[in-house]
């Protein structure tokens, strides 16, 4: 892997706002307390807060962002997607007090796979509260070139804890809202069927992962302090979402068992 210089490391200062992490567990329909300030982020809700905000003319045709403090500009003719990462929790992140996120790009490399080339781009974002790190994450941004393809399917045998999660077009638009996600294969269903030849809305990888999580929390009965995620093939609403979990391991499937996301519990 080449480390990257060209991008600077980035501070992010903000007040994690009560209002976000009640629209996060209404969406979710968790069973937690109603959130207010002095408690703590609901677990996975750090990604509600530090977006950037670019302006109209800063979006390509899919809705990505041109460019970014903290990732090279998107070379002409690709698609750019999370593929996965892992994140640590090491304090609770309280909702009403400021905090920083520091990120920097840290390496980047190229690979040639299956379905075409890809660079991979390594990120690393620290969220730090009262001098302390609260939370280590680390996500590798794929840069494909080419189409998308369909990808090789992944059966796997669901685990007797599989659950199929309703899921449709009205979920996906208030979570992208949420998330301040504008990629349109998310929400505009015409673009991902003509333009980006899916066979539906693509469900985000952070919805699959923030799902197996929260499932796997109940499972086991005492806080996640480590979870790695890969996500390995699209997942579309109209091929259902199946969570089939252990309390260490889950898998996203659709409804014929093709493997869409891959979590493991490491702590």
């Amino acid at each position: 892997m080449t480390t990257v210089t060209s991008l600077p490391r980035t501070d992010r200062t903000e007040t994690l706002g009560a209002a976000p992490a009640r629209e996060f567990v209404a969406l979710f329909g968790l069973d937690v307390n109603y959130p207010t300030d002095g408690t703590p982020v609901p677990l996975m809700g750090h990604w509600m807060y530090f977006h950037e905000h670019p302006s109209p003319t800063q979006l390509d045709a899919a809705g990505l962002p041109t460019q970014s403090d903290i990732l090279p500009r998107p070379e002409q003719g690709t698609r750019r997607l999370l593929g996965g990462g892992s994140i640590e929790f090491h304090h609770d992140l309280l909702l009403g007090a400021r905090a920083v996120r520091t990120s920097q790009a840290t390496g980047t490399k190229q690979v040639r796979g299956r379905s075409g080339t890809f660079t991979i781009t390594t990120l690393e974002h620290l969220i730090s509260q009262k001098g302390r790190v609260c939370l280590r994450e680390q996500q590798d941004v794929i840069d494909h070139y080419g189409p998308h393809t369909a990808a090789t399917p992944q059966p796997a045998a669901p685990a007797a804890s599989g659950v199929t999660l309703p899921i449709d077009a009205t979920t996906l638009f208030r979570f992208s809202a949420l998330m301040r996600a504008s990629h349109r294969i998310h929400w505009d269903e015409n673009y991902a069927r003509t333009v980006e030849g899916y066979s539906g809305l693509v469900v985000p990888g952070p919805f699959q992962l923030i799902a197996a999580t929260r499932r796997i929390r109940t499972l086991r009965q005492k806080p996640i302090r480590h979870v790695t995620f890969r996500y390995t093939s699209p997942l579309t609403i109209d091929q259902g979402m199946v969570l089939s979990c252990t309390d260490r391991t889950a898998l996203v499937t659709d409804s014929t068992d093709r493997v869409t996301s891959r979590i493991e519990i490491l702590d």
